[in-house]
């Protein structure tokens, strides 16, 4: 019998999306996998082409990353059709030369973070500190419970990667944490969450970033330029002293990536010491040739 790519999305809703994080498993089930079914469903996977998935990714400038991420599952339930659940004999994906998605560089100055709290309910506004003094995802942020409070550090386990952290607490962080115990339905009235709603509830995802939107808009109406949650995550990072630092700071596993998504800042470097340099000496320039002025 052959296999349909139905019957392998069939096997991945339940066998792989499960131990994706919270956010995919709820963007595939909503929309990806939908309208994979849609277009590829019924067709058997082992008579699809690469050109046939490369004519679709390449069918137009507009779009084409929106496409490939669509693909992503797709491609992960071909490769568990071939290598591990023996339903398919190749993976068309595979060899597919994706188009390059670069990544995001807006930085948030000072003045337009200072800005936006100044607009934002509480609730916000200190998820919002929170996000620039812990430098993590916001749904990591709102799933963050005050027994994670302890021993003078946040314990989180990042729901991304599982990477294990304890940020340690400074003062500032401190006073953060201090005010949203005391939010309506906080810590002090018995609430379970940091972020939490006044009935004392978690916030959804799509309910935070609806109120973070509407803050934006507000933001914008008086002339600002809208900027992304997740563009708090690269703010830390780039205030930290060293790549280094940013790169435990975020729970990434290489500096690499840290580097190139959100260190998004200018990388100052002191010029080469003339000591460190093979040339002892160099001849004076010519009296009308190019001269530096202080200032």
């Amino acid at each position: 019998m052959q296999t349909t790519v139905d019957a392998l999305l069939d096997r991945y809703v339940v066998e792989i999306l499960p131990t994706l994080s919270e956010r995919t498993q709820r963007d595939y089930s909503r929309y990806t996998i939908p309208h994979l079914r849609r277009k590829w469903g019924p067709r058997i996977a082992d008579d699809i082409k690469p050109r046939e998935f490369g004519e679709h990714l390449y069918s137009s400038p507009k779009g084409r990353i929106q496409r490939t991420r669509e693909l992503a599952p797709l491609a992960h339930a071909y490769s568990c059709g071939k290598g591990m659940w023996w339903l398919c004999e190749h993976n068309p994906l595979a060899g597919l030369k994706k188009p390059k998605n670069p990544p995001r560089d807006r930085l948030i100055a000072d003045q337009e973070f200072l800005q936006v709290l100044a607009l934002a309910p509480d609730t916000i506004g200190l998820a919002m500190l929170l996000a620039l003094y812990t430098g993590q995802r916001q749904g990591d942020l709102l799933r963050l419970k005050w027994s994670d409070v302890h021993d003078g550090a946040i314990h989180l386990q990042q729901s991304k990667t599982g990477k294990r952290l304890a940020i340690s607490l400074h003062v500032d962080l401190k006073r953060v944490l201090g005010r949203c115990w005391l939010l309506p339905g906080g810590g002090a009235q018995g609430g379970e969450y940091v972020i939490c709603s006044t009935r004392g509830t978690r916030y959804s995802s799509e309910g935070f970033r609806a109120m973070f939107t509407r803050v934006q808009r507000a933001y914008a109406r008086g002339g600002g330029t809208r900027w992304r949650f997740h563009d708090i995550r690269a703010l830390a990072a780039t205030r930290c002293d060293t790549p280094e630092e940013a790169r435990r700071l975020l729970g990434h596993t290489t500096v690499a990536m840290t580097s190139r998504v959100y260190r998004r800042g200018v990388e100052r470097v002191a010029a080469l010491n003339h000591d460190r340099t093979p040339l002892l000496a160099l001849p004076a320039p010519p009296r009308d040739g190019l001269e530096v002025r202080p200032g």
